[in-house]
């Protein structure tokens, strides 16, 4: 599925949450160093001591404070929303002193914008900047038949490169604490119907790509895992200036289907009329 982000209600002046899949929850606002701060626990107050660098700082309270709105919103908690970070650093919300176990969140603040996902199953958020700085990058981690897939669909080479690494980036995201390492861009790998594969990762449902966001400057992917009885669907929704996206197999497949059921039912309808009319 694919929209601008006007059909879909999206402004890129004020935050917007969006329902991207059963169980999963998505916001963005623009990022600016005067959002208002977070209630925060004192887990999260000595957190916040240790920053030196004021950037970062606001940045991650930013993220903080988005994070915690979509998880009151998504879960209706009360009082002080505590988000701690793990072992490998991912985002994890606490209740009562220790990790909530049914709760994930992904958080992601770059090239002015700041995003959350949260959801019931691993599931994560990268923000990247269309700017070309990625395109060193693209040899080492994107093999032929993921570049073609992409370019199909992000016509711009900058774009579909920073789509490439933002999804990449966040299926690695998703799978922090379950992997074996880390692993690096190489180590993820893409299919032409937005399934994730990460190597040293075999989670029992498969990752995939729940929705990618299009901006004029900044691209946005949200990757998690995949129910089993859940029919994987990406939601393609640009606000760019210029159209960028193009029908991918599977959405030509549903627009087929779609255009296969209208002709049956015109023709159901025409045969109907001329029933009634010889009668």
């Amino acid at each position: 599925m694919h929209a601008t982000g006007s059909e879909l209600g999206f402004s890129l002046d004020r935050p917007f949450y969006w329902r991207i899949g059963d169980g999963l929850l998505y916001a963005e606002m623009p990022y600016n160093s005067a959002v208002r701060p977070p209630l925060l626990s004192e887990w999260e107050s000595e957190r916040v001591a240790q920053f030196r660098n004021m950037q970062r700082r606001s940045a991650w309270l930013a993220g903080r404070a988005l994070a915690k709105a979509l998880v009151r919103e998504r879960y209706g908690l009360k009082g002080i929303i505590e988000i701690r970070e793990g072992a490998d650093g991912e985002p994890l919300v606490y209740r009562g002193g220790l990790p909530a176990p049914d709760i994930w969140i992904g958080i992601s603040c770059r090239g002015g914008r700041v995003s959350a996902v949260v959801g019931d199953r691993p599931v994560s958020v990268d923000i990247r900047q269309c700017d070309g700085r990625d395109a060193a990058l693209a040899d080492r981690m994107l093999d032929r038949a993921e570049m073609r897939a992409l370019r199909k669909i992000f016509r711009t080479g900058d774009v579909a490169v920073a789509v490439a690494r933002s999804i990449k980036e966040s299926a690695l995201c998703a799978v922090r604490g379950n992997a074996s390492g880390r692993g690096d861009l190489a180590s993820v790998r893409l299919d032409g119907e937005f399934n994730v594969q990460v190597d040293g990762h075999g989670p029992s449902r498969p990752l995939h790509v729940f929705a990618v966001r299009v901006l004029d400057d900044v691209v946005v992917s949200v990757v998690g895992v995949c129910r089993d009885d859940e029919r994987p669907i990406t939601r393609v929704v640009t606000d760019a200036e210029h159209d960028v996206i193009e029908a991918t197999a599977m959405q030509s497949m549903l627009e087929r289907s779609v255009a296969r059921a209208r002709r049956m039912t015109e023709a159901r309808s025409r045969w109907h009329r001329l029933r009634w009319q010889s009668s």
